[in-house]
């Protein structure tokens, strides 16, 4: 008996420690797991219903998540001893006893496991994340964006580019085509774009020197080396070769500015079937154009793709939205110019392109990657539309663009709610 009193709280203890244990592993690797599924589900929830948003013409607002804490605890107790009903006569040695028949050891033990998030959501309704957000895109972002593996070139320039404007070498406007699925010339604008990807659409970096000196000839140089010497030492600023007025080799103080990017073509093959020829300006440094004689007849002009703010793409998605689920739906679509051929059909493209961005509006039928519930109505966005349509690429390409327009500051440090 006084063997099984002794191991009973050994027993007890190691069966509490180890529940304790597994609880508090398995507790909180479903804690973290629920956290990203939630999160995950946040972002795309807030994407989509700015995206409905303005699809009504409504001001757009976003949220942010800056801080989760999570806590948890384990607690247990634990409680053991006899219940002696008699002592048996016949005990030989005074001070000790023999427990008669009916006695025994009662325990109890027990454990209770708490968890939880507290998380701040704040509002990035200020003036810091507003002026990115409504400022257009620049072709450094456009270079971020396009290195994706996932995302396709035809989808992003889809989205980013408002309008192409063509202009004389004297900045006519001879022919401008904007990117508005209402719009009459709307077709008009899905060749030029087509063309403009079969041409290999890209954005490279531009080095740029700023002269700080005029052109010097040796001797000047070699007059002026203590002072020329003195700006070189600066690590942007170079002395490079440079022709003089007469002919000559000289030399010339430059400052080697910070990196730029713009927007370039990459093939000629732009130009055929465009009723103008492209200047040379406006293709890449890599690329190797010859001009053909079909083309030398046709006006050189200068191209101008202005692109969207990321306000603007949620208005153009709206638009989308709108169009498909109006009474007589209409769909965008985009082609993939990877599969064009170098016979370009615009009407075998066009009957092989795949809609942009699906949203149904209606009670949700089968799993949905999305929705939401916005003035009574149901909108989502299904979930096994990935092999049919760009939607999930869409989705991926703002959520990095959102990410972007985030800058230092534009999230509040106060966080707006705290919930618990």
């Amino acid at each position: 008996m006084r063997t099984i009193l002794k191991l009973v709280p050994v027993l007890l203890m190691s069966l509490l420690t180890g529940c304790a244990g597994m609880t508090n592993s398995t507790s909180f690797r479903e804690m973290s797991s629920a956290y990203r599924d939630v999160l995950e589900q946040y972002a795309n929830d807030n994407v989509l219903l700015n995206i409905i948003r303005a699809s009504k013409s409504m001001p757009v607002s976003f949220l942010d998540m800056p801080s989760v804490t999570g806590s948890g605890s384990v607690s247990s107790s634990l409680l053991a001893g006899p219940s002696i009903y008699g002592v048996a006569p016949g005990s030989s040695l005074a001070g000790f006893f023999t427990p008669g028949s009916g006695s025994g050891v009662t325990a109890s033990a027990s454990l209770s496991v708490n968890n939880g998030f507290n998380f701040t959501q704040s509002s990035l309704d200020n003036a810091s994340f507003m002026v990115s957000f409504l400022s257009d895109l620049k072709p450094s972002a456009v270079a971020s964006l396009g290195n994706s593996l996932i995302v396709t070139r035809d989808v992003l320039y889809s989205l980013i580019i408002e309008s192409v404007e063509a202009q004389d070498l004297q900045g006519k406007t001879l022919v401008k085509v904007v990117n508005d699925p209402y719009g009459s010339d709307y077709m008009s604008f899905r060749t030029v774009l087509i063309t403009l990807l079969r041409a290999g659409i890209s954005v490279e970096q531009v080095n740029t020197m700023l002269p700080i000196s005029a052109p010097m000839d040796a001797e000047t140089l070699n007059r002026n080396l203590a002072g020329v010497a003195m700006a070189a030492a600066s690590p942007t600023t170079i002395v490079i070769p440079k022709k003089l007025a007469d002919g000559r080799d000289g030399f010339q103080l430059v400052k080697m500015m910070p990196p730029d990017a713009r927007i370039c073509l990459q093939r000629e093959a732009a130009d055929q079937a465009l009723p103008f020829r492209v200047s040379q300006a406006a293709y890449c440094k890599s690329a190797k154009i010859a001009v053909s004689e079909a083309d030398r007849n046709k006006p050189e002009v200068a191209l101008i793709i202005k692109l969207r703010s990321v306000r603007n793409i949620f208005e153009y998605l709206g638009a989308i939205v709108n169009l498909q689920n109006a009474p007589e739906p209409k769909m965008v679509t985009v082609v993939n110019s990877g599969r064009i051929g170098p016979t370009f059909n615009l009407d075998q493209a066009l009957a092989e392109a795949r809609p942009l961005f699906l949203v149904k509006k209606g009670p949700v039928s089968g799993a949905a990657l999305t929705s939401v519930n916005y003035q009574g109505s149901v909108y989502s966005v299904p979930r096994d539309e990935r092999d049919t349509s760009y939607t999930h690429q869409v989705l991926m390409l703002l959520s990095q663009m959102l990410t972007l327009t985030k800058v230092p500051g534009s999230i509040p440090v106060s966080p707006s709610v705290l919930i618990k």
